[in-house]
């Protein structure tokens, strides 16, 4: 093994090992994300009214085969990261030494959605991965025209679309490159690009099926979680500005590690970049599959004129430090600051460690108030757990009500209750064998924020928000007995208000 593999495979080992285990350690809940792709996982369906189910599956087969640990889900997730990062270093050999292929890879440890955002495990830890891996195999295809790539090609696109539908950004990409660019354009004629779509529309048809039965339930879900219902003429243009924006801080930490080799020299302030590689067919390829997938969802933004997240662009810089790299003139006297860049990759994993323990733990001495990692959803479920078993002597079969509530519940249960939905259960079967009901209460004149809305297509459940209480829902099911509310501590030393929590009993019928 050469030493530039030692490297980067002991580099890999110490992230993967540390935001593996350390966060089971360190963080008392799974943020609402990581809890929807446990109960999902759970049912096997093959589609939520939000997104595909993908995530859900390998988080259940991680769940079996670790016996459930805690560790489970971001093992998961440290997966996914750790093979983009092997992806892009793969693809940085084929362009750059390996001493610079390896830098190019390494720096993607210093990407925020790698250390701090991946204990968030959602739809878009995959959706990266298969992201890249799609983008690397079509290359692949258009340099050596290999009937294998562009099935591979095909068969990340169509896994991709399981995890997001996003992933349609990246197929307009392949679109617009293979018609625009000279090297992509003379596959029109060969079989490849067909091949590629053949996969892939076999590998979606399941879920094509899925999304005209659920009348394209996914893409209503998008264009409300993203748009406005009347926006305003100015937010077309203010909504991409704000994504774009928000995109600057992500960047620039991302490329911390390679800060002493591509800064411009003192007095300068343009970056110098090397014109043959630019033109060439490979700083074309590179060029256009991070410009044009960043302008497709900044017009996307101006479209919904809504609120576009940072982290729907997730996706957008997995090959910049490549890019970079390749294109830039970098000066050989440069090249020996690269043991510092290195260094700065070891350094950046040490302190992006460090500030999430530190954001996570102290936040409520700073805030006076618990974060969504603090939620007692443990306390919760050995409460709601009792409450019924007390009663019934037999375990929950299910609960229903806030999301954050219910899906603590079936996290941290054994064996886990059903969490209401259509997508797995009919009301028949809820009200037959009974639940418990759930549900946040806020201060009075106050909006819960830990409202989350409609994760499962349960979408009866909503507050009146002017007390924080879930009459009108509860009004739906008559035979419930409304119990005192629960007051639990929230999973922090530090003293901040207790979390309440209001819940009802739905006896199962006698048969």
């Amino acid at each position: 093994m050469q030493k530039t593999d030692t490297i980067l495979f002991s580099a890999l080992a110490l992230h993967v090992f540390f935001w593996t285990f350390a966060p089971a350690l360190f963080l008392p809940n799974y943020q609402i994300d990581t809890m929807e792709m446990i109960i999902v996982g759970q049912h096997w369906v093959l589609s939520t009214f939000k997104h595909p189910a993908f995530q859900g599956w390998v988080t259940e087969i991680y769940a079996v085969l670790f016996n459930r640990a805690e560790f489970a889900p971001y093992l998961a997730a440290q997966t996914a990261c750790a093979l983009c990062v092997l992806t892009v270093w793969r693809f940085s050999l084929r362009l750059l030494s390996p001493q610079t292929a390896l830098l190019a890879a390494l720096t993607l440890l210093s990407y925020f959605y790698f250390h701090y955002d991946s204990t968030v495990y959602n739809n878009r830890t995959f959706m990266r991965l298969f992201y890249i891996l799609a983008v690397f195999f079509l290359y692949l295809s258009v340099t050596e025209n290999k009937k294998s790539y562009w099935i591979l090609t095909g068969l990340a696109l169509g896994l991709g679309l399981y995890c997001k539908l996003t992933i349609f950004v990246l197929v307009a990409s392949i679109l617009i490159y293979l018609l625009i660019d000279p090297q992509g354009r003379r596959y029109w004629k060969t079989r490849g690009p067909y091949l590629s779509t053949g996969v892939c529309f076999l590998v979606f048809m399941p879920l094509l099926i899925w999304l005209f039965r659920s009348d394209f339930a996914m893409f209503r879900y998008a264009e409300g979680s993203i748009g406005k219902v009347q926006p305003a003429a100015f937010d077309h243009f203010l909504s991409p500005v704000k994504f774009f924006y928000k995109q600057i801080p992500v960047v620039a930490v991302l490329l911390i590690p390679l800060y002493p080799l591509i800064l411009p020299p003192r007095g300068t302030f343009h970056f110098s970049f090397d014109r043959a590689k630019l033109c060439s067919p490979a700083g074309r390829f590179l060029l256009i599959f991070i410009a044009v997938p960043l302008l497709l969802q900044i017009f996307a933004a101006g479209y919904f004129a809504g609120n576009m997240r940072a982290a729907l662009g997730c996706h957008l810089w997995l090959l910049l430090p490549l890019f970079l790299l390749y294109t830039l003139k970098i000066p050989e006297a440069k090249y020996k600051k690269y043991p510092l860049c290195v260094k700065l990759v070891f350094a950046n994993i040490v302190f992006f460690a460090v500030m999430t323990i530190c954001v996570t733990q102290f936040a409520p001495l700073l805030t006076g108030r618990d974060s969504r990692y603090h939620f007692p959803g443990k306390a919760l479920a050995k409460t709601v757990n009792t409450v019924w078993e007390l009663r019934y002597h037999t375990p929950l079969s299910f609960v229903r009500g806030d999301d954050i509530c219910t899906e603590a519940v079936g996290c941290y249960s054994y064996p886990p209750p059903s969490v209401y939905s259509p997508l797995w259960a009919t009301e028949a079967d809820f009200r037959n064998k009974g639940g418990i009901l759930l549900w946040f209460i806020a201060d009075p004149g106050t909006f819960p924020k830990r409202y989350f809305k409609d994760n499962f297509g349960n979408n009866d459940f909503a507050y009146n928000k002017s007390t924080g209480q879930a009459t009108d829902w509860l009004a739906q099911f008559p035979t419930a007995e409304i119990l005192p509310p629960l007051e639990l501590k929230a999973d922090t030393v530090f003293p901040v208000p207790p979390v309440k929590i209001g819940i009802a009993v739905i006896p199962p019928q006698k048969r």
